[in-house]
């Protein structure tokens, strides 16, 4: 969230987070910044008020819990109630202004249950007043080029407004855009052609595997996205981390979703970027790079997370998109 954050003309004055690699790269790039690594429930009683004096906090706590993939069960899941930290955390600093992000299945799953059980405790329980608002936000419907879809939740300190404005969306689907006065969603392909086509060491390659192959659940849909479109969501996971775009067409060779989720996909002949982009090589299926990930989530070009392979994709796929971060903090600068 920071990099969006300081593009608005913030700084940041704290970081905590439990993940060593993720406070690394935070204090690599906001070397101003305290920064702490541990958990937040522990930071929180550390003494009475461990925090300093800041105008928003902003926070996205573990999402797993209420992602639509796989079967979820959030009331067997301690990660479902790390909001109550978050929501802590805001009664001892009482910002001007608090940003939560989460997944869009956080809406969706049980209904909505832990949802509107969150938005109880913003609304109700808190030491200070705040009029909590909400939007679900496409990040591609902001110039980033990625189908993101998430929920985010903003609350303002009553003294301050009892209003928020979310950002107007910038970006749309090519046939609509001219109609609507917006641009059209960006091509993830235009995003990182510039980046090396072969970056040996830079994305997840099965082991003890020459030949290449990918394992049937990564086939199992497909993972594959247009150059000229946004791209799927950058997920966390570099196992499920999607296609280079110069990657050959998938198709799908059979389906049976009536037996549950079962399908099967394979790699065509047919490499489709040519034509939006002649001179980028046709790649062997490979997965996106981290820098590729990076880039896709509208990180800068001198980002660089710190860890190993896996924790670097872990970084760039749990982060909000700068770009859309930004649009969002320039709206609360208006309030403050």
């Amino acid at each position: 969230m920071d990099f969006g954050s300081h593009a608005a003309g913030f700084e940041t004055v704290l970081a905590l987070d439990n993940f060593p690699a993720a406070t690394e790269t935070f204090a690599c790039h906001f070397p101003e910044a305290d920064v702490v690594t541990g958990d937040i429930y522990e930071f929180n009683e550390s003494k009475k008020n461990p925090y300093p004096k800041a105008d928003v906090l902003t926070g996205g706590y573990p999402c797993q819990s209420f992602s639509m993939g796989g079967v979820r069960n959030p009331s067997k899941d301690d990660r479902s109630n790390l909001f109550l930290g978050f929501a802590a955390a805001v009664n001892k600093i009482k910002p001007k202004v608090f940003i939560a992000e989460n997944v869009s299945g956080l809406a969706k799953l049980n209904k909505g249950e832990w949802f509107h059980k969150q938005l109880a405790v913003y609304e109700n329980e808190l030491s200070a007043k705040y009029h909590v608002h909400t939007m679900l936000l496409n990040a591609a419907d902001y110039g980033v080029p990625q189908f993101r879809k998430r929920v985010l939740i903003v609350g303002v300190r009553d003294d301050v407004s009892d209003s928020f404005e979310f950002p107007d969306p910038t970006h749309t689907k090519p046939k609509l855009a001219e109609k609507a006065g917006l641009l059209p969603h960006a091509s993830h392909g235009e995003a990182i052609k510039h980046l090396p086509p072969h970056p040996a060491g830079e994305y997840y390659e099965r082991p003890h595997d020459p030949e290449g192959n990918f394992a049937w659940y990564f086939m199992s849909r497909n993972r594959r996205h247009r150059w000229d479109s946004p791209a799927f969501t950058v997920v966390a996971n570099f196992r499920h981390i999607t296609l280079h775009p110069a990657s050959p067409k998938m198709e799908l060779e059979w389906s049976d979703l009536a037996n549950g989720w079962k399908q099967k996909w394979r790699f065509t002949t047919e490499y489709d970027h040519l034509k939006f982009s002649p001179k980028f090589p046709s790649l062997q299926p490979r997965r996106l790079s981290w820098r590729e990930a990076a880039a896709i989530q509208t990180f800068p070009a001198t980002f660089s997370p710190g860890g190993n392979l896996e924790e670097k994709f872990e970084q760039i796929g749990n982060a909000v998109p700068p770009l859309l971060m930004e649009q969002i903090m320039k709206q609360v600068k208006k309030l403050i």
